[in-house]
């Protein structure tokens, strides 16, 4: 696993946090220019900067990456002496193969940390560490133990899990046929830290390859996790006081939609008038990875998402679906210990005799 150096730690031992934050990121321009962005908006820029947000909130934050290849080593190196320590996920980092990063992560996690929630957040997201803080604390009370913006695709042949040619395509999408099981979204997630653990020591393999966030959900769901659909994790229409999170390319996607757009948000006219530009200036796809870019600075000078840090420490729960695990229900049903079956060797053997 990573070193204590490569994890920015030198202590000995398990290393305690309300929540570890893997914000995933990767090699190249392009991820190169998110993290710069990220670090000139919401992210924290230094090391004294990501020490301090632990100092007062008890949350570990990193970019994580994993083997850096042999052309991006020295200025993998310059970037991290520049503005703080990466998280280095020991696998070779593409985005093939993000559910093996995310099981090396969780092994990380559980080796490294003792932490309440393990957080995996998409490098192309902004977001509102005051109001994650206060969210973690909501989450516990609520017995929460997978967070997220939940989804159900339709299951049908045409869609795109089933689909072997399209982008997000899951060979094992029947996982979730026909029973209208929701999976959180993978730009923002949350998991308890116990749960990892629990999956970790019960030494499962899980089905690797298609979507990471699919194969999250699929593990949540064989071990019957309490979940809570948390909308304050992703962008629905326009910013909020509740929001923690919000995603570029949603700006983008909902500023081409008439009724949702506004010029405080993204896609702004080149030119010094403030009037909502014209559709096909906001649809060449082309553009959409500067585009979003600019849209996190301008949310981040935007009142409503990026207002001063809330001072009453109060926040607005917001969800469509609010899930948790009855255990008192079930204990009360289950049938006396006595009467379990156990199997060892191969063999059955009856509890009370019969």
């Amino acid at each position: 696993m990573a070193s204590a150096t490569h994890l920015g730690q030198q202590d000995v031992g398990k290393h305690k946090v309300k929540a570890l934050v893997a914000v995933m990121s990767g090699f190249g321009e392009k991820y190169t220019e998110r993290r710069q962005h990220l670090r000139q908006t919401w992210f924290p820029g230094t090391q004294q900067e990501l020490d301090r947000l632990e100092q007062e909130t008890a949350i570990y934050i990193r970019f994580a990456v994993g083997e850096a290849p042999e052309e991006a080593r020295e200025e993998i190196a310059a970037e991290q002496a520049a503005h703080g320590a990466f998280m280095h996920i020991p696998l070779r980092d593409d985005y093939s193969v993000l559910s093996y990063k995310t099981l090396a992560l969780w092994r990380l996690a559980e080796e490294r940390f003792e932490a309440d929630y393990v957080i995996k957040v998409d490098d192309d997201n902004y977001v509102r560490l005051d109001r994650l803080a206060i969210a973690l604390g909501q989450w516990t009370d609520l017995g929460a133990e997978y967070i997220g913006c939940f989804k159900c695709r339709g299951r049908s042949r045409g869609n795109a899990s089933a689909d072997p040619e399209a982008r997000w395509h899951d060979p094992h999408h029947r996982i979730f046929e026909e029973d209208n099981s929701r999976y959180a979204e993978g730009p923002f997630y949350a998991l308890r830290g116990r749960v990892i653990s629990g999956i970790l020591r019960a030494g499962l393999v899980p089905r690797l390859g298609g979507p990471e966030d699919m194969m999250v959900g699929a593990l949540m769901k064989a071990f019957n996790v309490s979940w809570y659909d948390d909308r304050r994790l992703c962008h629905m229409e326009g910013c909020t006081s509740a929001m923690i999170g919000f995603k570029w390319d949603h700006a983008v996607r909902d500023y081409m939609d008439p009724s949702l757009r506004t010029p405080t948000l993204c896609c702004l006219s080149q030119r010094t008038s403030q009037q909502t530009p014209p559709v096909d200036e906001c649809t060449d796809p082309s553009q959409y990875h500067q585009e979003g870019l600019r849209c996190l600075h301008l949310l981040h000078m935007d009142a409503t998402c990026a207002a001063p840090a809330l001072t009453n420490g109060q926040l607005a729960l917001s969800t469509f679906y609010d899930y948790t695990v009855d255990h008192g229900w079930i204990a009360d049903r289950a049938p006396p210990e006595s009467s379990w079956r156990s199997f060892a060797h191969g063999h059955a053997r009856h509890g009370t005799g019969d």
